[in-house]
C-alpha cells in the first residue's frame, strides 16, 4: 500500500483528493491546522468509503516546527511518504482592489512560506527515494489579474519554484509537479463575487489529481483544459491587449 499526505486536507480539493486515493487503496494521511474539520473529515471519509485506511495529523504548514514534528510522526510511526500533495492555501478574494498588507502578510505566510516549510523537511526523507512533491497553484499565477494581487503572487511564486526545483530535485531522485485547477467548486471558491467559467466539482478535480500523479510522471497537471489554455494564452498577449481584454470584461 503506497502513501500520500495531503495538508489542507480537511475540505475542499484536498478532502475529495482523499476520498480518491483511498477508494484506490491507498493510505492517506491528512493534514489541517483545524482539529475540529479534521475530526468532521475523518467522519466523512469513513461513512463514505467504508475504509479505515485514513490518518489525521493538526499541523500549521506556516510554522516550521509544526510540518518536521508531523513528517517525523508520518516517516517513523505510519509509513514513508510516496507522494506529498502540498494543498494548504489561504485565499482571501480583495473585491475592492484595495491594497492590504496584512492580507498579502497573511497569503504570503500560508501559501509560500507553509509550502517552503514541506518541501525542506520532505526533502531529507524522500531524497533517493523517487518519491513525488506536488504543489497545488492556479492559472491565476500566470499574470497579473484585477483583485488577485496577493493571492495571484503567491501562485506566481509557487509555479516559479515548481519549475525551478523541477530541475534541482532531478539529482535528488524527487520528483516535481505542479497543479493547475481552474474554477473548483469550494468553501473558497464560493468567496468569489464573479461568475466562474467552467466551474467543476471537487470530485471532478480529485478524478483529475489522481490520474495525473499515479500514471505516467508529468510536471503540469492542469484541468479543466479549455480554461488553463485560455489563460495561458492570454500569458504571452500584450500588455495593452490584456488591459482591453479586462475593461471588457468589466473589471478594470
Amino acid at each position: 500500500m503506497q502513501t500520500i499526505w495531503i495538508t489542507g486536507g480537511s475540505s475542499g480539493i484536498g478532502l475529495a483528493v482523499a476520498k480518491k486515493f483511498i477508494n484506490e487503496n491507498w493510505r492517506v494521511i491528512i493534514s489541517s491546522r483545524n482539529e475540529n474539520n479534521l475530526e468532521e473529515a475523518i467522519k466523512k471519509i469513513e461513512e463514505e468509503t467504508n475504509k479505515k485506511n485514513i490518518f489525521a495529523i493538526k499541523c500549521d504548514v506556516s510554522k516550521y516546527e509544526d510540518v518536521k514534528k508531523t513528517i517525523n510522526e508520518i516517516e517513523k510511526n505510519i509509513a514513508p511518504i510516496d507522494i506529498a500533495l502540498l494543498n494548504a492555501a489561504a485565499y482571501s478574494p480583495n473585491k475592492t482592489q484595495d491594497f492590504d498588507i496584512k492580507n498579502y502578510e497573511l497569503l504570503i505566510e500560508v501559501n509560500l512560506n507553509g509550502t517552503l516549510n514541506c518541501i525542506d523537511v520532505l526533502k531529507e526523507f524522500m531524497k533517493n527515494r523517487n518519491n513525488h512533491i506536488a504543489i497545488v497553484s492556479s492559472p491565476v499565477g500566470f499574470r497579473g489579474m484585477p483583485t488577485a494581487g496577493a493571492y495571484g503572487m503567491t501562485k506566481a511564486a509557487q509555479l516559479n519554484l515548481a519549475e525551478s526545483l523541477y530541475f534541482d530535485f532531478k539529482k535528488l531522485d524527487i520528483k516535481v509537479s505542479v497543479i493547475n485547477p481552474g474554477f473548483i467548486d469550494t468553501e473558497s471558491t464560493r468567496l468569489n463575487s464573479f461568475k466562474m467559467p467552467f466551474l467543476k466539482s471537487a470530485n471532478y478535480a480529485a478524478d483529475k489529481i489522481f490520474y495525473g500523479l499515479t500514471n505516467k510522471y508529468k510536471f503540469e497537471i492542469y484541468f479543466p483544459f479549455i480554461l488553463v489554455f485560455l489563460v495561458k494564452i492570454m500569458r504571452v498577449l500584450p500588455l495593452k491587449i490584456y488591459s482591453f481584454i479586462w475593461k471588457k470584461l468589466g473589471n478594470f
